[in-house]
């Protein structure tokens, strides 16, 4: 990311002689990269090596002779670096004049940063506290040459300005608000001082293991200017090609501020000089292409900065620059905020993962974290049009602004949406009434079940999960069953789990044959309703097999019951094939319950009947929902359903499920531990067991699958009777490509 130098005029030959002559030197000469310069490696016969210099033919001496002395001062300040060290010629010149500028340096051992891709964290705060020390040592040194105008300059970014025609809309798009937002840093704030200027990934060399820095090379871009401009280019260089990009920034930044402390000022500026770097870079670029368009290397050298600046172009906006100035702070706020909610919280509130995740923000299918990373977002079906979409954000705020009150008003927006959501139902569901959350919708579905049919009891699946509320615990076999649960209540009739992996019925009529139990349950109690997941999430994403349902109904129907569908987790298109998973299954249920992905992270819920049911409610006792169906509820609503319309994600669901469900099986081929994959559409479960044969569960593998995914930037959780089930829910947004990626790094984290 540097200017085209002139062409070569020296050769390998000429380095030798020049070694030879000047130097007093014999020795074998090769080549080195470079762009304004030639250099070129010498080597003697014992080994000795050196760097020769030859200058471009528009380059002062007094440049030079800046270099040089600022490699005498660091070598004299920051004893931790090994500096290149000037080597005099036989005439004792510093800077030899034969045409060109010559100058010889010692060779420093080590390897270009660039090649310990992707950097431990050692590295990263070596790098930044080497840089630094760098820093502080050249706040003494002064040089009449450095106060010069140059390019490279981060204070001339508006140099930049007249190439952005040269770049295509698309891109122009990325680079122009950088520049921009240049234009408000207030530069008589930030201190000055000369600085290195050009830390990039092949003139930082590390240490063999990749854990320390060991020097800085390439003295050409130094110039008086606003010091932070020094960690900004170290930064732009550093993030190119990483997986985490502002994670790596977050290291360097934090060792940095540690050894010299950035003010106020720099910490708000730091960010957009970053991006400048990148912005400039990728402009000059661009114009040198025009110049030169025979030289591929320039488009080539130039691929990873653009891709860094789609990278951060797609995060959540104001993120980045909050774990930049996070950097600076001091570095103990998880143990804080873990603390803070032990004492505010209750304990039985539960965290994920073995060492819990601090999320600030979040965006299509990703969550970040405060400290730099990303996440793949594998579980978060709450979010199910993706986090942060501005069409929700938007509709909200724009209602929010205009009206929010009860239903006990006439608004359009309460119709609207009742209409809009009936018509993604089957006749008779047409009857709406909206409440805040799948538990308060779970909840009103027995109620309306009871009024209609004047009875109490209730059939549930073992291993169900409806909600949180006491009667809700009681229908939950998942809880009631489970820990602190106080166990099943006379009222509440459990049907075995319809799991055609573990379960006693596997074959084709496996449906039928579960069906089978609920039928018995139904026509031996006094039952009000059947309520059945349409896939059961906790009880391990278990796929109904086919024909439960359309049996089951059946069976629970002959005897004057309510059959509920509890769509809170599977529904809006998550099957792909069907808008309802209960559409799978050929079946039209009296009651369907919502909740979870209807407001994409908005706190709704709805239940769906029909008018017979309806009007068996309304038996004088009147229903009210303080906050259900108010207009900024609706008008959420809508956005939801308007994006899962033009953004096909439907089509989505189907596609990607398709095509992750067979690599994972793929997957399964290879390793034994993965003892079944299922699911439809983007509603997936691995089950892990120690023995195929035996189906033994593998609930401590599974745990530690699930950890090393998450420290690979991957979110799953587990679920299941036996807690050895990876369960994938992700929002609709995501892709085939991220699809891959969690296959590859759960290949990893299985071996």
């Amino acid at each position: 990311m540097a200017l085209v130098r002139t062409a070569p005029r020296f050769t390998t030959s000429d380095a030798a002689g020049i070694a030879r002559d000047l130097y007093g030197l014999s020795t074998e000469a090769s080549e080195l990269p470079s762009e304004r310069d030639q250099n070129f490696c010498l080597r003697d016969a014992s080994g000795a090596q050196y760097v020769l210099k030859i200058a471009n033919h528009q380059e002062r001496r007094e440049i030079l002779d800046l270099q040089n002395q600022a490699l005498s001062h660091l070598a004299g300040h920051v004893p931790s670096l090994a500096w290149p060290r000037v080597v005099p010629s036989q005439a004792g010149n510093s800077i030899e004049d034969s045409g060109n500028f010559i100058r010889l340096l010692t060779w420093v051992e080590g390897d270009c940063l660039v090649h310990h891709q992707p950097y431990r964290q050692e590295l990263l705060l070596s790098l930044g506290a080497a840089l630094a020390h760098t820093d502080t040592a050249l706040e003494s040194f002064s040089h009449p040459a450095a106060h010069r105008e140059f390019y490279w300059d981060l204070r001339n970014y508006a140099l930049a300005r007249p190439h952005l025609a040269l770049l295509p809309p698309e891109r122009l798009s990325l680079v122009e608000p950088l520049l921009d937002a240049c234009d408000s840093i207030p530069w008589n704030n930030l201190r000055h001082s000369v600085i290195y200027g050009d830390a990039n990934d092949y003139n930082v060399l590390a240490d063999a293991s990749g854990s320390r820095l060991v020097s800085l090379l390439d003295f050409g871009d130094m110039v008086h200017s606003a010091t932070v401009c020094d960690l900004a280019i170290a930064l732009a260089y550093a993030m190119l090609g990483a997986a985490d990009p502002v994670a790596v920034a977050f290291h360097v930044i934090a060792a940095y501020h540690r050894e010299r402390p950035l003010t106020s000022a720099e910490q708000d500026a730091l960010y957009r000089l970053t991006c400048a770097r990148l912005a400039v870079s990728v402009c000059n670029s661009a114009w040198q292409m025009r110049e030169a368009p025979e030289n591929s290397y320039l488009n080539i050298s130039n691929q990873p900065a653009w891709a860094l600046l789609e990278r951060l172009a797609d995060m959540p906006g104001g993120w980045a620059e909050e774990v930049f100035h996070r950097a600076c702070e001091d570095q103990a706020p998880l143990d804080r905020l873990l603390a803070a909610r032990r004492h505010s919280i209750g304990p039985s509130l539960g965290l994920s993962y073995d060492r819990a995740l601090h999320i600030t923000h979040g965006w299509k299918q990703h969550l970040y974290d405060a400290y730099g990373r990303a996440y793949l977002d594998c579980v978060n079906n709450v979010t199910h049009v993706g986090h942060g979409h501005p069409r929700v954000l938007e509709a909200a705020a724009r209602q929010m602004s205009r009206l929010n009150t009860n239903t006990r008003y006439l608004n359009h927006l309460l119709t609207d949406y009742a209409a809009r959501l009936t018509a993604t139902l089957p006749p008779p569901l047409s009857v709406v009434y909206l409440v805040c959350s799948g538990s308060e919708a779970n909840e009103l579905a027995l109620r309306l079940a009871r009024a209609h049919t004047g009875r109490h009891d209730v059939i549930c699946v073992d291993a169900a999960y409806h909600g949180n509320t006491t009667t809700l615990i009681d229908i939950s076999p998942y809880k009631f069953n489970g820990p602190g649960g106080r166990g099943r209540q006379p009222w509440v009739h459990m049907a075995p789990l319809p799991d055609v992996y573990r379960g006693p019925y596997r074959g084709p009529d496996a449906g039928a044959r579960y069906a089978a139990h609920v039928s018995e349950l139904a026509h031996g109690h006094e039952v009000a309703a059947f309520i059945c997941e349409s896939a059961v999430g906790c009880g391990g994403q278990t796929i109904l097999p086919e024909g439960f349902l359309h049996h089951a109904f059946d069976e629970v129907r002959a005897t004057g019951s309510v059959c509920i569908s509890d769509e809170v987790q599977t529904g809006f298109g998550r099957a792909g094939s069907d808008f309802w998973m209960f559409q799978t299954q050929g079946v039209v249920p009296d009651i369907v319950t919502m909740g979870k992905p209807i407001g994409n992270g908005h706190p709704m819920g709805a239940v769906v009947t029909t008018p017979e049911i309806a009007k068996s409610f309304d038996n004088g006792m009147e229903y009210f929902n303080t906050f259900g169906g108010n207009p900024v509820s609706c008008a959420v609503g809508l956005a939801v359903l308007d994006i899962i319309r033009d953004e096909r994600l439907q089509e989505n669901a189907r596609d990607t499920g398709a095509f992750f469900l067979a690599a994972l099986r793929e997957l399964a081929s290879r390793h034994p531990s993965i003892g079944d994959v299922r699911g439809l559409g983007l509603f997936i479960g691995i089950e892990l067991v120690r023995d195929r044969e035996t189906r033994e569960p593998a609930p401590e593998e599974t745990s530690q699958a699930v950890n090393r995914m998450k420290d690979g930037g991957i979110l799953l959780s587990i679920d299941g009777p036996h807690h050895n089930v990876i369960k994938i829910k992700p929002p609709m947004v995501f892709g085939k490509s991220d699809a891959e990626r969690v296959c590859r790094e759960l290949d990893g984290a299985l071996n």
